[in-house]
This record gives C-alpha cells, structure tokens and sequence, in this order.
C-alpha cells in the first residue's frame, strides 16, 4: 500500500512538471516576437549600470556634454506678452463729433485703481498725449482734432490695451450774405477751414416754412460761392450742409437773411427794380426791358400785373403786391384749341397771346366804356401797320380787325378801366410786338 502511494505522489509531480515547462515555453516564444519586432533594439546588449560605474576603464569624456555651438540666448525665454496682465483699461469719447481744431478728451479708468500708471492716447496708431491715472485709477487726457480717426489707449508698462473707437472730424464754416433784392440771386459765401476740404456743399433755401430752391457747388480753396434764389421779400432760411469726405464728416448749418423791399412807382430805380421786372417777365407779363429804371412802359406792365391777378389798379408796387408775386403763378388761358389763339377777358381788361395752349405774353388792354365790346369767337380778318379812327382823328397803329369795325390795335392812351369806343386798345409800345405774332385767320376770343 505504500508503494501505491508512492507511485502516486511521483505522477503528480511529473504532471506539475509537466504545466511549469509548458509556462516557460509559452513564455519564451512571446519574448523572442517582441525582440524580432524591434531589430535595433534587439541588437543592443546594453551595459548594466552596475558595471559602468564599477569599471575602473570608463572614460568620462565618453560622456554626453552640451553642444558648445548652441548659444544660450537661442534658447525658448517666457513671452512676457503671452502672461495675463493684472489690468483692464476702459475708457470713452468727450464727444463722437467733434469740430476741427478743437481739443477732444479721452476719459477712463484703470481697475483694479492703481495711482501713478502711465496711459499713452494714439490716434490712428501715433501717440498723441498721455497722462497718470489718480488714486482712484481714472485717467483725462485730451488732443486737438484735425480729421476723421480711430482713437486708442493702452498701458505703457504692460502695454494692456482698450477698445479702437472712431471719431467723426467736422469742418468749420464762415459764411458771407451778398445785399439780397427780391426776385434776384443773392451772393452766399462760404469758408471752410480746413481748406484742403473738397466736398460738396449743399444750400436749400426756404421762405414762409417752404422750400423755394436748392443749390450746389464745390469747395475749392476753402472757398465756395453759391447764388441763392431769392422769390421774395422779407426773411429766408438757408439750411446748408457739407457733405462727408474720406477725412471729414458731414458738416450741417443753418443761415438766415432778410430781403428788403421799398414801395415803387414810375422815377424809381435801383436793383431792386430789375429784380420787379425780372419776376413781371417770369409770369409772361410784357416789360419793354429788364433794367434799373421804372419808366412810362414799366407802369403799363405793372398795371398788367394787377389786372391780371386782381389787385388795386394804382401803378404803384407796394407791399400787397410784392406778396402776391411770390406765389403767382403763370395765368393759364380759358381755352386749350387751337394751341395759338388770342384771348381777351373783359373782366381783368387783359390780353393774352397763347402759343401752344399756353400763355406766351400778357398785357393790359381797355375795352369798349359801355361794355359793347362784342363776345365770342372771332377770327383776324385785317392786318394794318397803321389806321386811322373812325372819325379820322386819331392815328391807330397795328390795327388788328376781328367783327366789321371792332379791332384789337395800339393806342396811347390805356387806363384801368374800359374806355375805348368798342376796340381793344393796348400800350403801344407793345402792340406792335401783338401784331406780328399774329396772323390772317388766327381765332380771337372775347368773353367777361
């Protein structure tokens, strides 16, 4: 029975054998595929520490040493700009806009509130005023404005830097009002500082809260002159502005003037006449000529005027008339056809020479005293240079015959009123301008 056992137990063991060299085997064959996979590796007996410090034969300037051709300056340093810096800078505009040459002041603050730090104020990248900040960290420094930039600040002991904020440069203007007289252009002015200022300046002129004309005209110098329309008396507004350029911004001004008027009559003169006759020929109101003078002619225009428009029939040009002549409008004729016609309104005691439907050339006239004029639409059926009245006895120059014995021709005398036997007498002076304007065949109308 022992043998059996003994027998047993030695089985066992070569069994355990048996596993341990199966490990082993096992083992060894992982090590040798991670050594084939790393040739250089495998190659290399490397020395045991032990050895190297124990072998009396090791040489110390076998050693590594520092490669003397790297200099120590070429090694990486910190970036001081890449650490956070302990401040933040806030800081605004006195103004966005500003005139030129006056002086524009930066305020800002440091935090945390450090006194005696240096702030440095650059326009468009150029330092231009610095200042400290006080105990509290705020900091006031200011420049004069010459022309549109952007406006930056920063620490000048870590260089921590604030917000690039724009500023708008104005130019400055002067401006200069010719001696205005009503219905004429009147000389505006104006200066602009700085003079290499280029841009366009717009003048809009305004009278009794409406616009009555726009003007343009380019700064040259420094210098710019317009000539503003002047339709009228008393005060006008001129609301003007320069328009923005690459270096400045929009510059806006408003100028106020005041037309003078006086009353006239025949004997006056001056410009302010001109500027009467001037605006009697924008409405198509006949004037013998457009000068400084009120003559025997001009009175026979003027009355024409307030016929026309209803006003006092005196010759005189007083204040109801300078208003009215603001605003007048051109007469428009009662008929439209033919396009070239002639029309006399008994009513108003004027004539008008239509061309193409509208009224070409206005003027005074006096009808038949007893209203015997006769009404409707006629026809010219005579032209004569020069007649003679009925009764011989008074001369009738570019005498125009429309119905038997009635006819539109020149006389010296026109007034206010109707006064004629039945013809239609006018200004001589203008009826030969009537005359030949018109034509054999050419339709007449007559009505109240």
């Amino acid at each position: 029975m022992d043998s059996r056992s003994t027998e047993r137990r030695g089985v066992r063991a070569l069994a355990g054998w048996s596993v341990l060299f199966l490990v082993v085997a096992v083992v060894g064959a992982a090590v040798a595929a991670t050594i084939s996979a790393v040739p250089a590796l495998a190659d290399e007996t490397p020395t045991p520490l032990g050895d190297v410090l124990a072998s009396p034969s090791a040489d110390p300037s076998a050693l590594p040493s520092p490669d003397p051709s790297v200099s120590p300056s070429a090694l990486p340093s910190p970036d001081p700009s890449a650490s956070v810096s302990p401040y933040t800078l806030t800081y605004a505009l006195s103004q966005p806009a500003i005139n030129y040459g006056r002086t524009l002041t930066v305020l800002g603050t440091v935090a945390p509130a450090a006194e005696g730090l240096e702030v440095a104020v650059a326009v468009d990248g150029v330092e231009v005023a610095t200042a400290l900040t006080d105990a509290a960290g705020a900091f006031t420094a200011g420049f004069v404005a010459e022309r549109n930039c952007v406006v930056s600040a920063r620490l000048t002991a870590d260089g921590t830097t604030g917000p690039s904020l724009p500023l708008t440069v104005r130019p400055l203007v002067s401006t200069v009002t010719g001696d205005p007289v009503p219905f004429l252009p009147t000389r505006f002015v104006i200066r602009v500082t700085p003079a290499d200022y280029d841009g366009i300046a717009v003048a809009r002129v305004y009278h009794r809260g409406l616009l009555v004309g726009k003007v343009l005209g380019r700064v040259v110098d420094g210098k710019v002159v317009l000539r503003l329309p002047t339709p009228g008396i008393e005060w006008f507004s001129v609301r003007c502005a320069l328009r923005a350029t690459e270096d400045y911004g929009r510059k806006e001004f408003t100028r106020g003037f005041k037309v003078p008027y006086r009353t006239l009559k025949v004997g006056s003169s001056g410009r302010i006449v001109e500027g009467l006759l001037t605006r009697l020929s924008q409405l198509r109101i006949r004037v013998p000529a457009i000068d400084r003078y009120f003559g025997v002619k001009d009175k026979d225009a003027v009355m024409a005027f307030q016929k026309a428009y209803r006003l006092s029939r005196d010759y005189v040009v007083n204040y109801a008339d300078w208003r009215k002549l603001e605003f007048a409008k051109v007469v428009r004729p009662r008929y439209a056809s033919p396009s070239v016609h002639l029309e006399v309104d008994k009513t108003r005691q004027i004539l008008m020479v239509v061309k193409d439907g509208k009224v070409a050339g206005l003027i005074a006239v006096s009808t038949g005293a007893t209203g015997n004029t006769p009404e409707g639409a006629f026809a010219i059926k005579s032209k004569i240079p020069m007649s003679v009245s009925l009764f011989g006895t008074d001369l009738m120059p570019f005498t125009m015959g429309f119905l038997g014995n009635y006819a539109i021709h020149g006389y010296w005398s026109v007034p206010p009123y109707p006064a004629s036997h039945g013809c239609v007498r006018e200004p001589v002076w203008v009826a030969g301008w009537v005359f030949y304007r018109s034509f054999l065949g050419e339709r007449v109308y007559v009505y109240r």
